[in-house]
């Protein structure tokens, strides 16, 4: 492994967790939002299909996979299920001019997207600290590459 493959698997990594903390972050910023409902995940997404609003909104998780060559490569996939039923206590006329979260079903049913703020202040925290590290690496490779120029001088 050459010093430039090392930089470059520390940036991979630290454009990693900026992609992990960006989708803990989307997931907390719509933990309010209307989940999406069984019979809407059942059926498959087309082009003229309601748009993400109206559907619900679908939570992700960041997955980091390790590359041949080295460095990390962060996708997301959908967390399943996407959401959860919670009973509606108070009917909608009841709840005129508070905000409602999800959106009411049958038997007074509302879904809510599937996201535990607890595992998502853990990803942020993790995230944080990977995006640290991946950046001291790099930090520690220019200086190293420095004191080579500096010695080679």
């Amino acid at each position: 492994m050459s010093f430039i493959d090392g930089i470059g698997s520390a940036l991979s990594g630290a454009a990693a967790a900026t992609n992990r903390f960006n989708v803990s972050a989307n997931n907390v910023a719509n933990i309010q939002s209307r989940g999406v409902a069984p019979e809407e995940t059942a059926r498959p997404q087309q082009n003229n299909a309601q748009p993400e609003e109206e559907r619900g909104f679908q939570p992700l998780r960041a997955i980091d996979q390790s590359q041949e060559g080295g460095g990390v490569q962060s996708t997301t996939r959908p967390i399943s299920p996407a959401s959860i039923p919670v009973l509606q206590e108070n009917a909608p006329e009841e709840q005129a001019g508070t905000q409602q979260t999800g959106e009411t079903g049958q038997e007074g049913l509302s879904f809510l997207p599937n996201v535990d703020p607890a595992n998502e202040v853990v990803q942020q925290i993790t995230s944080q600290r990977q995006f640290e590290a991946n950046l001291r690496t790099v930090q520690t490779g220019l200086q190293l590459n420095q004191s080579l120029l500096d010695i080679n001088s």
